[in-house]
This record gives structure tokens, sequence and C-alpha cells, in this order.
């Protein structure tokens, strides 16, 4: 099988590859396509003729995304019906993520797949968007939303750090650290999600809408309490208010993906206990 893994320099790609290493495997980033240019995207794709693509790249900077809709868009959106057509031109699989953030987060029961998005800032719209164009170019895909990726630190500069590796930098650096204690929701192992998209594929789900991350759920403050409380680390963590930390990006206060279509993955502390080791 060939398989095709864009943005293989981020924490994800880099794990992706690593899973599918038993594969003829072929990892491009930024270097290698411009996957917001329609004409790369036919032109490589079409050359390579891959069988299943899976789509690891995304413009994740949230806050920047306010100014720079248009970046998100053509990145999260655009980018995505130009890898759809081709792949349907092929007869290829995409395998395409989305996030948590697509959901306005006023419900504190979570969102199971087949609950109506309503994005909220600017970056889950670009998201929503290439949800959209995904499912309009495309019948063989798997879209898989996740939710506060942490891993192995990405290969490239460009890639958004993780919240474990920001909080064990902070460590070393102050005696203190303020943690916003809201926004209640999953986070998932970049390997684990890794695994659970390649099992996705070989068990031949359905084409469709997953959710994918370990189970249970925290808010920032739970999650950096579990941080340093796993690396034995003694400092003071204070929970205070998203006010005391404001954002040009509205987040979602409940955006728990609940998942009714796969087997449970293991726990979210499991996880991250076996990360920091």
């Amino acid at each position: 099988m060939k398989v095709l893994i864009l943005g293989n320099k981020g924490m994800l790609g880099a794990d992706l590859e690593e899973i599918f290493r038993d594969q003829e495997t072929f990892g491009w980033d930024r270097e290698e396509i411009d996957i917001s240019k329609e004409n790369q995207v036919d032109e490589k794709i079409n050359e390579l003729k891959p069988n299943l693509v899976i789509n690891a790249a995304a413009y994740n900077a949230v806050d920047d995304a306010e100014k720079n809709i248009d970046i998100a868009n053509s990145i999260n959106g655009h980018a995505v019906e130009f890898l759809a057509k081709t792949c349907k031109n092929n007869d290829a699989i995409l395998v395409h993520y989305s996030t948590n953030y697509v959901f306005e987060g006023k419900n504190k029961d979570g969102y199971k797949e087949k609950d109506k998005p309503n994005p909220q800032s600017m970056y889950a719209k670009s998201k929503v968007l290439g949800e959209q164009l995904l499912q309009k170019f495309t019948k063989k895909f798997y879209l898989i939303r996740t939710a506060r990726i942490f891993g192995n630190p990405a290969k490239s500069s460009l890639a958004k750090r993780s919240f474990v590796n920001v909080m064990l930098d902070l460590a070393c650096k102050q005696e203190e650290i303020r943690v916003v204690d809201e926004e209640y929701s999953n986070t998932t192992f970049s390997k684990d999600l890794a695994k659970r998209t390649r099992e996705i594929f070989e068990w031949k789900k359905p084409y469709g809408i997953y959710h994918v991350t370990n189970e249970g759920a925290c808010t920032w403050y739970e999650f950096a309490k579990k941080i340093f409380e796993f690396k034995g680390i003694d400092i003071e963590i204070v929970p205070v208010t998203s006010k005391e930390f404001p954002r040009p990006a509205i987040r979602p206060n409940y955006s728990v993906l609940i998942n009714t279509k796969l087997p449970k993955m293991r726990k979210w502390e499991d996880a991250l206990k076996e990360y920091l080791g």
C-alpha cells in the first residue's frame, strides 16, 4: 500500500510516519508541497498515485487566525477541497483531522459525531470550512476530530508546541505558574491518535466522522497539575479564570468530544504518564 502523509514534520505527522513505516510511505511537508496551491496538489499527487492520503497539515495558530483569516481558510479549508478532488480522481482514501473547537462549547455533556458544528472563532470557522469541503468533494474520507494533542516536539520549527512542553519549559523559569481553570476538554497523545488512525483504516470502518481522543476530560489547570505530578516537579500552580489571560479568539468552555463509533482509548492520565516517562 502506498501511503502519503502531509505535514510529516509536525508532531502528529512524525508519529504517523512511524505507525505506517511497514508500508510504502511518503512524507511531505511544506518544502515538498504547498497544499494551498491546487496545481501543486494535482500534479504531485497524480504523479505519486497513493492509495491513502493522510492530511496532518494545518494552520493551528488559533489567535493569529483572527487577523489572518485568509491564510487559515486557505490551509484549513480550500486546501482540503483540492486534496479531496485529487483523491477522488485517483480513487484514494483521504484522512483529514479537525478539532473540538468546531463546537460552540455550551453543552456540558459534550458533543457526538452527529452534532452540528457552531464555530465561534475564525480558526474554528476555517476548520468547519475544511470539514464541509471534504464531505462535498469526496465520499472516501475519514474525518477525525481530536483535541489538545501532545507528544514529542515537532521537527518543524513552525509547528505549534504542545501544552505539556510549554508547561515543562515554564517550570524551568518560574516558581509559580498561573493556569486557566476553564475550558473543559479531552486531551490526546499523538502516538495514540496515529495508532487509532491506522486502526480505523485497517478495520475498514465506514467512511465518515470519528471522534478520537484519550478517555476523560479536564481543564487546563487540571492538565497542568498532572504534568507536574507525574514529573515530580514541585511548583506552585495557581488556578485562574480566562479573564486573566485575555486572547483574541473565543474558546469553547465545554468541548468534550464523545466517541460513539469506536472502542474507547486509554485514559488521558495513562497516556500522559507514558509520554513523560
